[in-house]
């Protein structure tokens, strides 16, 4: 498969990607912050903290989802090898470290109340652990390309 034709691919997941995470922003997780208070009404005082929160976590996940499409455009355009990109990779890091602080003081927040039940505390740890392990892979692709940058440039001054 050509390298234009997967990226075109992946504009496109994530651009659909895009659009779901904004129904879901939008429509169902309103819905179902209405719905909890059916199941635990004592909880009425929480459920916008709650759900402000995680409409703010939603609006990170969709701008970094915006770096990556602008990460993208610079690959397509063979600036793979700048500093702009690495400097768009260490965003990404940024907004992951910011995102699981977020997801942390939510589950601390819970916590004051009554806390999550087991299932939704081992869902967020459980995400919590892969935007860890999403950064550490991104620091690890920044940390080949400042290479690549520096044998690229060696490679030019030698040529």
């Amino acid at each position: 498969m050509k390298v234009n034709m997967a990226s075109n691919i992946l504009k496109i997941l994530l651009i659909v990607f895009a659009i779901g995470v904004i129904s879901l922003g939008t429509y169902i997780l309103p819905i179902m912050a209405e719905d909890m208070l059916y199941v635990y009404p004592e909880l009425e005082y929480v459920k916008l903290p709650i759900l402000v929160t995680c409409e703010l976590l939603l609006i990170l996940l969709l701008i970094g989802t915006g770096v990556i499409m602008y990460l993208l455009k610079m690959f397509d355009h063979g600036f793979t090898f700048s500093l702009r990109f690495t400097r768009g990779l260490e965003i990404l890091v940024g907004m992951c470290i910011v995102a699981s602080i977020g997801i942390i003081i939510l589950i601390q927040y819970m916590t004051t109340f009554g806390g999550p039940g087991p299932l939704l505390s081992l869902i967020m740890i459980g995400i919590t652990f892969v935007i860890w392990i999403v950064a550490m892979v991104i620091m690890l692709i920044r940390a080949i390309v400042k290479k690549a940058i520096i044998y690229k440039d060696d490679y030019d001054l030698t040529v």
